[in-house]
């Protein structure tokens, strides 16, 4: 097929959204559709070489898996070489043992199925894992080794049936995106969710699309690719925050259909995206993609942060330069045939390959090097190392307590579980419940630690806060209960994070920087008064409390230079953090107070002085990570909260 220099401006795009949306450019939420731009130019130019190969008789496997190999494997090897150094003086052990997970499994080309099997709210965030973007590369290989073996046999009854097919597994692929799957994480990740992406592609390939493109005037050409460029604008910059990819990612994708249709060189955007610029962006842009993510991730590990912009272009202008240098150096020579043959390529590979999973196997046996590391560091270096693994290692999933019986909790609160509650109130009596978000989870486990009662349910989910309870949520449908049974529930506790209650001069909600580094802020009066419309409905069927906010330490437990100094400082709260959340609860004490409400509120500075106590007491690291109390932290909290609720409600008698 003929070179087309607009379809490697389309990738400059692609890259470049995605470069910025992980970087944290505000102005392009939706820059992750870059991937879903990628997705559509692969389905279309690997289906333009198999059928032009097959219809002149020469297409074959092996030359086909090699161009791949050759695309695909130098540079990527080279990136995870390079990521080695970074990933030995950046990360602690188990960090270093999981990035040795995700490298065999790129290397196996399964990285999607794998960050997919980890995935979840407290799994460790996407902006510090260094591999997390090569998911993509994994439902690209998956449809790789599948597609050519369809489109072959379809092929065989001509190009319009194959058409049909693909059109009907494309079909099938968006419907299972949109009402299959349960979770964001497996439509994300998994090839059959996301095949649709590259069978547009594909089905651009199969369709008559030259011969149209001749028959339309130029204003008429022009119009098209317009109309594909916005709505590719209207994807990047029209987000947000549901469950993807389903429909709504259509635009984008259809964008990128139309610009790869009829953004010719004769076009206004054709000229654009063929002009010098975005085509050298667009040659460099595989390997600016496996760049970019590991950039980022090693400054965020070494005191970056949450970069400013100045920091972020920067960080940007770094994957580029990294990427000209790989496409100069790794890319062009491996893949000229003359220069590197296929025995060559073959040896490289599987030595690159084997020295990656050899290291990467060494890793996971020895915990991420664990003694190696630690051997030639100081007794406190070890001795606070160990209090943070101790703390700091677990799940809050695997560590949600349950005692078999009556003491529960529900990641779903269908009308099937309500049996259950009216069975166990017949039992002990009426149930205390707990409400919220993670942090409602930490709580109903601090109670469970405690021996609270006999029926103690958790209606807890990541993200569940009164105003936004999606359909995941677990205490959804749980007011049409209360109104029909309202006797089996004595007493309701509500509880979030309040970081969600503050917002940025930018009004952006949950503004980490601002809580972890300071900055302006101010209360963000939409979910509270929420919330406190939530509890008074709530109150009207039985004595409802909201147990305020907790102290979030924002501090980095993964950073062990930065422990050092929080150990040499005595183990303190975050003081910005300290202030603002105080200043949250201060806020709500008073919105409260001034009214007559039905429900209680119970500041959790009554519960325990954290600023007092700190991150420390004795061997017991209060918090697991940025904002979620650790095991030891649940059952100090929940000593110290169970005489107060205690006492609460037998006064309510």
């Amino acid at each position: 097929m003929d070179y087309r220099p607009e379809i490697d401006g389309l990738r400059a795009i692609a890259v470049l959204s995605v470069i910025f949306f992980h970087a944290g450019f505000d102005a392009i939420p939706g820059g992750y559709l870059g991937v879903d731009i990628f997705f559509v130019i692969s389905g279309y130019l690997i289906t333009s070489i198999i059928s032009t190969e097959m219809e002149d008789g020469r297409f074959t496997f092996a030359a086909f898996y090699e161009r791949r190999a050759r695309r695909i494997l130098p540079a990527l090897i080279v990136v995870l070489l390079a990521c080695i150094p970074f990933v030995l003086i950046s990360m602690l052990p188990r960090e270093v043992t999981e990035f040795s997970k995700s490298v065999i499994a790129v290397c196996a080309f399964v990285s999607n199925v794998f960050f997919w099997a980890q995935s979840g709210y407290f799994d460790r965030a996407a902006e510090l894992k260094p591999l997390l973007h090569t998911w993509s590369l994994g439902v690209e290989e998956q449809f790789y080794l599948l597609f050519p073996v369809v489109l072959m046999g379809a092929l065989r009854f001509g190009r319009k049936r194959a058409g049909v097919l693909i059109a009907m597994i494309a079909v099938a692929s968006i419907a299972y995106a949109q009402w299959g799957p349960q979770t964001k994480e497996t439509t994300f990740y998994l090839m059959p969710s996301r095949l649709w992406e590259l069978l547009v592609g594909a089905l651009l390939a199969l369709w008559p699309a030259p011969k149209l493109r001749d028959q339309l005037p130029n204003g008429a050409l022009d119009v098209l690719a317009i109309i594909g460029v916005g709505l590719i604008g209207y994807g990047l910059l029209r987000h947000s925050d549901v469950r993807y990819p389903d429909l709504r990612a259509l635009p984008a994708v259809l964008g990128a259909g139309l610009v790869i249709a009829f953004a010719v060189a004769r076009t206004t955007a054709g000229k654009f995206l063929g002009s010098r610029i975005p085509v050298a962006i667009g040659l460099i842009s595989y390997s600016a993609y496996l760049w970019h993510q590991p950039v980022l991730v090693f400054a965020r590990l070494n005191g970056f942060g949450r970069p400013n912009v100045g920091v972020a272009f920067s960080l940007t202008a770094l994957s580029l330069v990294l990427a000209a240098l790989s496409y100069r150096f790794v890319e062009q020579p491996a893949r000229d045939r003359k220069r590197v043959r296929r025995p060559v390529l073959v040896a490289l590979s599987l030595l690159g390959v084997s020295c990656l999973v050899g290291a990467s196997s060494v890793a996971i046996a020895t915990n991420g090097f664990e003694q190696q590391g630690l051997y030639f560091s100081s007794d406190d270096t070890r001795r606070l190392y160990e209090l943070i693994e101790r703390n700091t290692a677990s799940d809050l999933m695997r560590d949600m307590g349950t005692d078999g019986d009556c003491v529960f909790w529900m990641t779903e609160f269908e009308a099937a579980a309500w049996g259950r509650l009216i069975d166990c109130s017949k039992r002990f009596g009426p149930a205390t419940v707990i409400l919220g978000d993670s942090h409602g989870m930490n709580i109903y486990n601090a109670l469970f630690r405690n021996g609270y009662g006999k029926f103690v349910v958790g209606l807890v989910g990541p993200g569940c806060r009164p105003w936004a309870r999606g359909p995941d949520c677990p205490y959804v449908g749980f007011d049409q209960f209360m109104k029909a049974h309202r006797e089996t529930v004595g007493t309701i506790i509500v509880h979030f994070s309040g970081s969600h209650l503050v917002v940025d001069e930018h009004d952006r909600q949950e503004p980490a920087d601002v809580l972890r580094y300071g900055g302006r802020y101010h209360f963000n009066e939409r979910p509270i008064g929420a919330t406190i419309e939530y509890l008074e409905s709530m109150s009207k069927t039985t004595r409802t409390i909201w147990l305020g906010p907790f102290l979030e330490p924002r501090i980095d437990f993964r950073d062990l230079e930065s422990m050092k100094r929080v150990a040499r400082a005595g183990f303190h709260l975050n003081p910005v953090t300290v202030d603002i959340l105080s200043a949250v609860d201060q806020h709500l004490r008073s919105e409260i107070g001034a009214q007559q409400r039905g429900f209680q509120y119970i500041s959790f500075s009554d519960v325990i002085n954290q600023d007092a106590i700190g991150l420390r007491t004795g061997e017991c690291l209060l918090y697991r990570d940025f904002d979620h109390l650790s095991v030891c932290g649940e059952s100090i909290v929940g000593k110290n909260l169970k005489p107060i609720l205690l006492k609460y409600t037998s006064a309510a008698h």
